[in-house]
Order: structure tokens, then sequence, then C-alpha cells
């Protein structure tokens, strides 16, 4: 099945991002292959086995900001965001908190104006030190495709050890929290019946400030995913919107 080719470097872009506007990309991720506690059954990536916390294979810190300076010194103007994503899981990196910092503060120096956002898959949202680093971030926008351990088991695969109620207690205790979360259907769905009220019900209690909904526009992992039309992406806002009580976005 065809997908994706993975970032090649530590910065990409800037891209032209539904979400973010023109956003530069951070890759903390081996450029050589997906690294990720997730193995999600959309995934631009492909399908890879899901790896624990001790893989090898990291840029350096200098590495990272080298290159960060690099990219920003030759745009004609500053992007919208500074976006930690890449080949997988951003967190992942050992230095995750120190990178963290030295972004933010490579942006206040060179570009106050632009904001720094992360594209987490939230796997590690309940580590306290993490969560401390994703507190210093303009936008933590954190996914959540299920609403229980079954459904996220189908979609997202995750790795030995991750758990579904230690990522929403992580998530009940990160300031400022955006939702993401892919909508999908087909032989694995979270866009209709018991699968979609659990979601649902997962985001009323969490309370973010906001969710941003989305569906499969590129190349996935698996056969069997279906993307949900826009229109029907925007009902589905609309009316998820009236029952948690929070800004439902479709994208």
């Amino acid at each position: 099945m065809s997908v994706l080719e993975l970032q090649a470097d530590v910065t990409y872009g800037p891209i032209n991002s539904r979400r973010l506007g023109r956003s530069l990309g951070i890759n903390l991720l081996p450029v050589d292959r997906k690294l990720c506690t997730f193995d999600c059954v959309y995934c631009q990536y492909g399908s890879a086995r899901p790896v624990s916390v001790r893989a090898r294979g990291f840029p350096t810190v200098e590495t990272v900001m080298e290159g960060m300076e690099e990219a920003l010194g030759r745009l004609p103007s500053p992007p919208d965001y500074l976006t930690f994503s890449g080949n997988g899981e951003p967190t992942l990196h050992p230095r995750f908190p120190e990178i963290v910092r030295e972004v933010c503060r490579l942006r206040d120096r060179v570009c106050p104006e632009t904001r720094v956002a992360i594209l987490s898959n939230s796997s590690r949202v309940n580590n306290p030190e993490v969560r401390r680093a994703l507190v210093a971030l303009d936008d933590p926008i954190m996914k959540l495709d299920a609403g229980d351990p079954a459904t996220m088991a189908r979609i997202n695969r995750p790795a030995a050890g991750v758990r579904f109620e230690e990522i929403m207690q992580g998530l009940a205790a990160l300031p400022g929290l955006i939702i993401q979360s892919m909508i999908i259907s087909g032989q694995v769905q979270n866009a209709l019946g018991e699968a979609h009220e659990r979601w649902l019900s997962a985001i009323a209690e969490l309370s973010p400030r906001e969710v941003q909904i989305y569906s499969s526009e590129r190349p996935v992992a698996e056969t069997g995913v279906q993307q949900v039309p826009k229109d029907e992406l925007d009902d589905l806002a609309t009316r998820a919107e009236q029952r948690v009580g929070v800004p439902v976005r479709a994208y």
C-alpha cells in the first residue's frame, strides 16, 4: 500500500496546514524509520510495530537547535507555528523537555509572534516531566480517537504498557488542552454507535479548550479504513459541540 515518505531532517516545511496555517515542522525522531508508541490503522507513514521509550537513534539537542536556527534564518517571514510532529511520537525523545525549553527560547528571540504546538498521540501525557514540557507550549494538541480501551486498541494499536485510563488521567491534568481526533469509518470505526458515544463521553469528561476532528485524506496503513466525507464530518462536529459544550471544529 502506498504511504508517505518519512521526514528526512529535523525540520520540514513550512507546510500549509489545515489547522495551523503556515507551520514549520520539527521532527525529533530518527529519519530512517517511523518511531511511535501507536500503530494507528490510518497512519500516513504506514504500519510498524509500536516501540517503547527505550528506542535509540534520536537527533541530539544540538542538532535540533542548529536545524531550527538554519530553517528560521532562511525563511522570508516567520511561520505561524513551530510544530513538534514528524516521524512518530515527539515526546519519545529522551530530552524532549529540554528541547521544548530551547525551542521556546529561540522562538521568543527570533519570531515572538509565532506559536509553538505539538501534535502528540497522548501516550506519554501521564509522565510528569513530559506533561510539564507540554504546559510550556502554546497549543498542546493531543490525540484522543477513542473513548474506551477496546476502541483504542482497534484504532491506535498501542504498545504494551500504554493504557487508556492513564492517558485520560494525564489529559485531565493538562491545562489548555486541545483534543485532536481522527474520525474514520469502515471495518474499524469511531463515527457511529457505541464507539462514538464513548468518545463523546470522554470529551465531555475532559472539557478541553477545543476539539479538532478530521478524517483520512492521505494514504493509510491498513485497507478497510474509510474517510468520513466532509459534510458528514461538519454535521458530526455540530452535534458533538451541542453534546459536550466545547468548540468542535471539523477540518
